[in-house]
């Protein structure tokens, strides 16, 4: 391919690359943009671009409402899930990963198939039976549900991740003393930094979005984020700078924790893939 074609193809891609993002982001930033109008200018036929901003909206969710607190309950319950999630998910992995197991592939796809089932199939017997052991409207019964709903996730992304390791690194650490505990948590582990990583940030996300079963299982209580915006849709009207509002302020911890760790989790993602 000649320059001039090659840069051509370049030009193109990198316009097909803005369109899309734009596309992506357009909705995020139509979003803060609501968040900082008015009733009356975010209810206008004709969107405007121009408008006195205000911030009367972010004070009505953080002073007026409890959305602080649905916030810290979406980050106790996604955070404590998601570390139980990646440590059952490398206990499973690591076995199948490492010793040649009769059926283990039959294992983990019966595993990933539990990803794939829709919730709303499961939310009734569920409910029913955490209503039963007393776990409906607690911290303890969403986080079991998140690490379930997680271990299969984490599972198969550190899988890849352990097939990819050498035998030899965990021979040597045994030939120097330690056993297979202390090997696996402090050789193996180091080296798998950018899984866990990854494994641990989309378990978090996942989550911390999560609506059907936190709708249906929490209450006054422990009520999450995403469940609190159903507080701004009143039967007269619905209050969308707050709703917007309260969307960017559940939008920010997730954006900021990915911008930190975005090159371990895209190394993590491409290093990891599982191999046949």
């Amino acid at each position: 391919m000649s320059g001039s074609k090659r840069k051509s193809s370049l030009t193109w891609q990198y316009i097909v690359v803005i369109i899309a993002m734009l596309l992506f982001l357009f909705p995020i930033l139509w979003m803060f943009l609501t968040s900082l109008k008015n009733q009356t200018d975010a209810f206008t036929t004709i969107p405007k671009w121009t408008f006195p901003a205000t911030v009367d909206n972010y004070k009505a969710v953080l002073l007026e409402r409890d959305f602080l607190l649905y916030l810290w309950n979406s980050l106790i319950v996604a955070g404590i899930s998601t570390v139980f999630a990646v440590i059952l998910g490398s206990g499973i992995a690591y076995p199948f990963a490492r010793y040649k197991l009769k059926g283990a592939k039959d294992v983990l796809t019966w595993i990933l198939t539990l990803r794939i089932i829709p919730p709303i199939v499961t939310i009734l017997p569920i409910y029913l039976l955490f209503s039963k052991i007393g776990l409906l409207d607690s911290y303890t019964g969403l986080i079991l549900m998140y690490t379930f709903m997680n271990i299969p996730l984490a599972t198969w992304l550190l899988y890849g991740f352990f097939k990819d390791v050498p035998g030899e690194i965990e021979e040597s650490a045994l030939v120097d003393g330690c056993n297979r505990f202390t090997a696996f948590f402090r050789v193996i582990f180091p080296i798998i930094g950018p899984g866990l990583i990854s494994a641990g940030l989309l378990s978090f996300i996942f989550a911390w979005n999560e609506f059907l079963f936190a709708n249906i299982l929490s209450g006054p209580s422990v009520r999450t984020a995403p469940v609190g915006l159903n507080e701004y849709a009143t039967p007269v009207s619905v209050l969308w700078g707050q709703i917007a509002a309260a969307g960017t302020l559940i939008i920010v911890p997730i954006a900021i924790i990915t911008l930190i760790l975005q090159r371990k989790m895209v190394s993590g993602l491409t290093m990891g893939a599982v191999k046949g």
